[in-house]
């Protein structure tokens, strides 16, 4: 859980676009219609020479199916629990990468030194979804968020708290 200072507010809070979850849980939907296909094409062409007992093929497509519900679960955990939230005093990247690992990556937005989107592609150009890389003052590698919805608006957002927060030099 994050836990926001007392006078800081949330500027943008954002999950990944639902194309990347679609994208995902359609390849696992493939991967799980596929032993089921070649099982109908092996019936079909008579490739099957020995008749498979009734309950070794429910047990085999039953273990098969729950593992696929648990990769589908996986699947909306890491989408559901990946988050990007800009506060107008940091940016703060919840990255979920398996059940019980975690990333958390919290930068100061004074420290902010440069703004990028990444847009690759046909789809994500047309949803209007890419990558954003906020690169900070210090020893710390840039920080990349994926696949968010709006990368622009996003960018706009941060330089505009940047330039707010930047003191004026003469």
């Amino acid at each position: 859980m994050i836990y926001l200072q007392q006078d800081e507010r949330v500027l943008i809070k954002s999950r990944k676009h639902w194309f990347v979850i679609f994208r995902e849980l359609f390849s696992a939907g493939i991967v799980y219609i596929a032993p089921f296909l070649l099982f109908l094409f092996v019936d079909v062409f008579g490739y099957l020479k020995v008749e498979p007992s009734a309950m070794g093929v429910v047990f085999l497509l039953s273990f098969w199916t729950l593992l696929n519900w648990l990769i589908i679960f996986s699947i909306w955990t890491n989408y559901y629990l990946d988050i990007w939230i800009v506060t107008d005093k940091r940016i703060i990247n919840i990255e979920q990468f398996a059940f019980f690992s975690r990333q958390v990556a919290t930068q100061r937005i004074e420290r902010v030194q440069d703004v990028q989107i990444e847009v690759k592609g046909i789809f994500e150009t047309l949803l209007g979804f890419g990558a954003i890389r906020v690169q900070t003052a210090g020893q710390e590698t840039a920080f990349i968020a994926r696949g968010i919805p709006r990368p622009d608006r996003a960018k706009q957002v941060i330089l505009e708290r940047v330039d707010s927060t930047t003191p004026v030099q003469e």
